[in-house]
């Protein structure tokens, strides 16, 4: 007990979050870190600090609402610490990873601890794992790395490769078709997705239909990857409302895209005869869009056909080209690996 009530008066704080906790404990108790019971053993730790008074756990409100069983979010110290136990952290052994420890303050350092000791003590190559399981390894908590990145505690400086891990993007739901080498055409919305599948069952014009889910999409790029490796698609097209919503969801995917992923092309011949048969709807802010919008994702001539939709604050939904407008035929064949260059020759 000596051992893990000195590790945390180590901190800079009164207040400690889990994670550190956890990593306290660990440290006092290695032993204990792969027990299934680890979680008991330390709230029964941290039950007897709190009854000595060293420590007071917070109300239940800050607890775990998951656990076996639920640990408090964080404890209070009793007391200030002395200054004389807090670590001087010029004297440890930095990875050379997190060479740029010397930019962070305590409370940064003292989260990143586990990371060094993890970096420290698995040198050399290691497989590479999604980000949650790698997290779980470091900290004790699975979802402890994804924090630490997105408040911007590493600046950047220590990629998830660095800990051989990565994020794992949101599966893409998709129907092949038998058609490899063909284009695979990912559908903003779930009703247009069902449509285009069920007509690409027999019509095998596609190598795949696959549900782009909305924005959800903005951060599939892995899983668009994987799925085209296994229908062998050409390339990605993508179909959508002709809103400014849904001309900025591709457009955010290709600019989210990493290096060696693939980035999806509009799919030209749908959005030409959805601006020629389509149901226009009035929507008001369509009129505000900036003008080159559309010329972000489409090329001349059919850009500006769209930007003049907008300016009368209209929007054109991608339902219009549903499945019995498939059937009956209206996607006219084009060597899809060379798109049509422009609107007009689509008419």
């Amino acid at each position: 007990m000596n051992a893990f009530l000195k590790n945390l008066q180590t901190c800079p704080h009164r207040r400690v979050q889990l994670d550190e906790i956890r990593r306290h404990f660990y440290a006092a108790f290695p032993e204990v870190q792969d027990s299934p019971q680890r979680g008991a053993q330390l709230l029964k730790s941290l039950q007897e600090l709190q009854i000595t008074g060293h420590l007071r756990l917070p109300a239940r409100g800050s607890w775990e609402r998951l656990g076996q069983p639920p640990l408090p979010l964080w404890i209070t110290l009793s007391g200030a610490q002395p200054q004389a136990e807090r670590r001087d952290y010029g004297t440890i052994a930095w990875a050379p990873e997190l060479d740029f420890w010397p930019q962070l303050k305590a409370p940064q350092l003292e989260a990143l601890m586990p990371v060094n000791d993890f970096l420290l003590r698995r040198r050399g190559l290691l497989p590479l794992v999604p980000a949650k399981e790698r997290s779980l390894e470091i900290f004790g908590d699975e979802k402890r790395l994804e924090r630490i990145s997105q408040s911007g505690m590493l600046f950047g400086k220590l990629p998830l490769s660095a800990l051989s891990c990565f994020q794992v993007s949101a599966p893409l739901p998709y129907r092949p078709g038998a058609a490899p080498g063909r284009p695979a055409l990912v559908l903003e919305n779930k009703d247009a997705y069902w449509s285009f599948g069920e007509w690409n069952t027999k019509s095998n014009y596609f190598s795949a239909v696959v549900y782009g889910g909305g924005e959800a999409f903005q951060s599939t790029g892995a899983a668009l990857a994987q799925m085209m490796h296994e229908v062998g698609a050409g390339h990605a097209l993508y179909f959508g409302d002709l809103d400014p919503k849904g001309i900025r969801i591709p457009l955010e995917f290709n600019r989210k895209t990493e290096l060696g992923q693939p980035q999806v092309s509009p799919a030209v011949e749908l959005y030409a005869w959805l601006v020629s048969n389509g149901v226009r709807r009035t929507k008001p802010e369509c009129a505000e869009v900036p003008p080159d919008l559309a010329a972000a994702w489409l090329e001349e001539p059919l850009a500006s056909a769209v930007q003049a939709i907008w300016r009368q604050g209209k929007w054109l939904p991608q339902e219009a080209l549903g499945f019995e407008k498939l059937q009956q035929g209206v996607i006219r064949a084009v060597d899809v690996h060379q798109p049509c260059a422009t609107y007009q020759d689509l008419l």
